[in-house]
């Protein structure tokens, strides 16, 4: 009885709304947050010359030019309709970027709901197909994690490259249904529209070719590649123009990762993914800094050396067990290490941090898929006592509860910059004993 009344469309859409508004009111307290003038909002948003005055001259210029190593027009663009509507005062900007977080909530929910009937091998009733769904994109918008790109004006970029980059995924879908050109079209100028957005769009082609490694019998087949060629092309040409903008104003490929030897930055890609790994598991001690391990010149710390052999271990499991894996899994793992792979440290780019918060933001999505198809179908399976699911449903509550905590209570640390360096203080302070790094390393206000 339970179950069908959950089925109906009606509860569903209002079970949407009500996390929608969940996430609205938890991220309630960035509304009221500051400036962060001492943390780049100082020259991407207040003292950006680009957001004087929204004319045609103006756009014009936010398209052809780039500024202090940056191209993100369409982020631009956003900021200056911001301003011309709530005037340059914080309010507006952070709602901004509410909304478009409960926008990206909306279109993972609706774009995994429509790709799992989709995968091959793979049978889920409506229902499961919901739940996995909306409780993969429900982890995802109320993360801890999350909160980084959401509460920090500057990190906007995120959240709409993102935007853009999910309506793509779900036009590329409906493409596949469907076969009529204008999807495929949509999901080319989507692209684009990421691409203009964020950099790290470069990586949408891949994702393509997840889904089509999902959802399709095979990937042996001319039109498939030849479908891929304008978002590979454009990849490589905005991923070429980039680094040429970041090397004139010296952030790009001779930042932070420059300092380190290959085999150093392949120690520090494991590391990365297992920070993020651990911290997407279980949030803790969690910062808008995260400093490498050690200086330039200096060699690896032994206890890095665990996460390569970790990552060996996880390899080995994986070919192992290969039989339990099936392409919805497959799905959520290329997802996640694809939208991650950029910040891995194995390319030297700019990068000033060992790992960051935003860096998850995208493909976080994958690792929550996977974790919530593994559950929520052994959950509906009506052979299951009610005692266990009983368990398992207050287990998942208060997760999610804390979750919800957590994350409030992080966006209160964006509040200004006292605020932020107050909380990176008491994290190294906490996990850094050595009192001389602590004194070099550490960010004055």
């Amino acid at each position: 009885m339970v179950q069908d009344y959950l089925q109906s469309r009606k509860v569903q859409s209002v079970i949407v709304v009500t996390m929608s508004a969940t996430i609205a009111i938890v991220y309630s307290p960035i509304l009221y947050n500051d400036f962060l003038n001492n943390w780049d909002d100082q020259w991407m948003v207040t003292g950006n010359p680009y957001l004087n005055e929204l004319n045609w001259s103006g756009i014009y210029s936010i398209f052809v030019e780039h500024y202090q190593g940056q191209y993100s027009p369409i982020n631009t663009i956003a900021y200056l309709v911001t301003k011309e509507l709530a005037g340059m005062k914080p309010f507006g900007f952070h709602l901004l970027s509410l909304i478009i977080h409960i926008l990206n909530f909306l279109l993972v929910g609706v774009f995994i709901e429509k790709l799992l009937p989709l995968i091959k091998g793979v049978v889920l009733e409506k229902q499961a197909c919901y739940w996995v769904a909306w409780g993969t994109s429900f982890l995802f918008a109320l993360h801890p994690m999350q909160v980084e790109a959401v509460a920090w004006i500057s990190a906007s970029k995120v959240l709409l490259y993102s935007f853009f980059y999910l309506a793509g995924l779900l036009a590329y879908l409906y493409y596949l249904e469907t076969e009529k050109e204008r999807y495929y079209l949509a999901t080319l100028v989507l692209f684009l529209c990421s691409l203009l957005s964020k950099e790290q769009a470069i990586v949408f082609f891949l994702s393509l070719l997840a889904i089509d490694l999902a959802t399709r019998t095979t990937v042996k087949n001319k039109k498939l590649w030849l479908e891929k060629m304008p978002f590979v092309v454009s990849a490589i040409v905005f991923g070429c123009f980039t680094i040429w903008v970041q090397k004139i104003y010296s952030s790009g490929p001779l930042g932070m990762d420059a300092l380190y030897p290959l085999y150093q930055r392949v120690v520090f890609a494991n590391y990365s993914f297992w920070e993020y790994i651990i911290k997407l598991l279980t949030p803790h001690s969690l910062s808008h800094i995260y400093f490498f391990p050690m200086d330039g010149g200096e060699s690896l710390p032994l206890r890095l050396w665990f996460y390569p052999v970790a990552t060996a271990v996880f390899i080995w499991l994986l070919i192992e067990y290969r039989r339990y894996i099936n392409r919805v899994h497959v799905f959520g793992g290329l997802f996640f290490f694809i939208n991650i792979a950029l910040v891995l440290h194995v390319i030297p780019i700019s990068r000033r941090w060992v790992i960051a918060d935003r860096y998850i933001y995208l493909s976080s999505i994958g690792f929550f898929l996977i974790g919530t198809y593994t559950l929520i179908p052994r959950l509906l399976n009506d052979s299951r006592s009610k005692a266990k699911k009983s368990i398992i449903i207050v287990a998942v509550s208060v997760y999610l509860i804390i979750l919800c905590g957590y994350t409030h209570q992080r966006t209160k640390v964006w509040e200004n910059m006292q605020t932020l360096n107050q909380d990176v203080k008491q994290t190294l302070e906490k996990h850094l004993s050595e009192s001389s790094y602590l004194e070099n390393r550490l960010i004055k206000e």
